[in-house]
């Protein structure tokens, strides 16, 4: 469900297993109000439209939930270019070590191993 807060009331605090949490009213534009629990302070703000779902009817406490827009992809920037050029040079010198390639080929395998992986 969502909705935009309207307000936010403090209601005290509660410990338990997983640690001590404040509990906060949360009053929405759709007529509804929730408890909802929060280690510190309730991160969102009046105004501020919420995803949320009844985690106990019985006595009206709901959690926030949070869906991401879109799947994440990581994006190939600058220095994971530069890690992943690291990577492959090391291979490379790994397999001159093992009397696997000749110093000579190194710039080489390196190049068609990095191109392997951003292609």
């Amino acid at each position: 469900m969502k909705s935009k807060i309207t307000e936010i009331k403090p209601k005290g605090q509660y410990t338990n297993n997983y640690g001590t949490f404040n509990k906060f009213q949360v009053f929405l534009a759709n007529g509804n109000n929730y408890q909802f629990s929060a280690k510190g302070e309730f991160k969102k703000q009046v105004g501020d439209e919420i995803e949320y779902e009844i985690a106990n009817e019985e006595y009206n406490i709901a959690k926030l939930t949070y869906t991401p827009d879109k799947k994440y992809e990581p994006k190939s920037n600058d220095s994971s270019k530069q890690i992943a050029m690291s990577v492959c040079y090391k291979g490379a010198i790994d397999l001159v070590c093992a009397n696997k390639i000749s110093l000579e080929e190194v710039e080489q395998i390196t190049k068609e191993h990095y191109e392997a992986i951003f292609k």
